[in-house]
């Protein structure tokens, strides 16, 4: 068989291998969502203070993001990319082994979140790179539809293994897989082209300088800081959350968060689909996330029956994933001149912005408030992304140099 879905051989060889160390990287942002009772009664801390953790996590990814960026510049994608998956790996199995207090927890999350900063920048340079541009939007759908296999896969793995093995157990099977994979990178890597993106002699400053002048990167920088905010509430509490406000068992709670990441993947390759086709983003992207921000706030209520919140958040869910690739092909657009690589590094530190902020505030109100609040406040930051996506020219039309 020469295709498969439209893509040549080679292409499905690529995206596969970049999909699945992408699958990984957003396993280990979510694989504590079930343990944290568990966890926290073990090491005797708060959900603020693992929230701490959650912080550490996504500040060292966000400060390390466009450095990785420039690096894959200048070495190529492939070994910048298993190097952040080795690391990333080696410290979940840190954690199962060693961590007993919180400063633990939180210095290996550090340095598991430097490890973890090398997947953007690598993976949209890589895929630039290797994947023709008549199927980027595909490609891109498909590369964020297997990352949110590993949201699915982290709750319900670490969920699964924890009676058997402990919560300590599960984490560091978690990380074993990744070493594997690293390994697996190494054998079989050069079927993922470089092309000619390694760019040795761009200065450092110029890039950056191009990066901050730019109003649609910037506006996409904070488009990805509300979308982060927003999404941490749910996929790193919520589970907590509803047990409390339905008095469930944890593995009845999981389902809801179970379902709103199986969601996820319903309209992502459709999403794809559509992203190759327009020009405006901005409605595909504001359609979505409003009736995402919608449903969250109506799941959080606790007026409706636990099955339908179940259906409402898989909805939810769906609506969120569909504008993934409409976004991506729309900061593909506008980054013009500027470092594919370089860009999609510095816009997704607005991510881990998102998430460094988050992860401790939602903590902090499940410790002080009705756990609704977590779902109230996930919707109103839905809508201020909205609201960047309104001002953002980049969303709206391609940039005539990328046509």
């Amino acid at each position: 068989m020469e295709a498969v879905a439209g893509f040549p051989r080679r292409e499905v060889q690529a995206l596969s291998l970049v999909g699945f160390a992408h699958m990984l990287s957003h396993l280990y942002m979510i694989p504590f969502a079930p343990l944290l009772p568990v966890l926290t009664g073990d090491l005797n801390i708060s959900y603020a203070e693992f929230g701490l953790a959650l912080a550490g996590y996504a500040v060292t990814t966000g400060f390390f993001q466009t450095p990785m960026g420039l690096l894959v510049e200048r070495i190529g994608g492939r070994r910048v990319l298993m190097g952040g998956l080795f690391l990333n790996s080696v410290c979940f199995v840190l954690i199962g082994f060693f961590a007993t207090e919180l400063w633990h927890l939180i210095a290996l999350m550090a340095v598991a979140g430097i490890g973890n900063s090398v997947f953007h920048p690598a993976d949209y340079s890589l895929l630039s790179a290797s994947i023709g541009d008549k199927r980027m939007g595909k490609a891109f759908s498909v590369h964020t539809f297997l990352g949110h296999i590993g949201f699915i896969i982290g709750p319900l793995l670490t969920a699964a293994l924890e009676p058997v093995i402990g919560w300590r157990g599960a984490v560091i099977g978690i990380g074993a897989v990744g070493i594997v994979t690293t390994a697996a990178l190494m054998l079989l890597g050069g079927v993922i082209e470089e092309g000619n993106k390694v760019k040795k002699g761009t200065p450092i400053t110029d890039s950056l300088r191009d990066l901050v002048r730019s109003p649609a990167v910037m506006l996409f920088f904070l488009f990805y800081v509300c979308s982060s905010a927003s999404n941490v509430g749910i996929t790193q509490y919520s589970v907590v959350a509803f047990q409390d406000m339905y008095s469930l068992e944890r593995v009845v709670a999981v389902t809801a968060l179970t379902a709103y990441q199986v969601g996820a993947l319903l309209l992502v390759i459709p999403g794809g689909i559509l992203a190759d086709r327009i020009t405006r983003y901005d409605l595909v992207i504001i359609l979505g996330f409003g009736l995402t921000a919608m449903l969250v706030f109506v799941s959080g209520t606790g007026s409706l029956p636990f099955w339908l919140v179940i259906g409402a958040l898989c909805v939810a869910g769906a609506t969120r994933g569909g504008v993934n690739a409409s976004r991506d092909v729309a900061v593909r657009h506008v980054s013009a001149h500027i470092p594919i690589g370089t860009v999609f590094g510095f816009i997704s530190t607005g991510f881990l912005l998102g998430q460094a902020v988050a992860g401790p505030f939602y903590g902090w109100l499940l410790d002080n408030y009705p756990p609704q609040y977590i779902f109230y406040v996930s919707a109103a930051v839905y809508v201020v992304g909205i609201m960047t996506v309104l001002i953002n020219p980049g969303a709206r039309q391609r940039v005539a140099a990328a046509e």
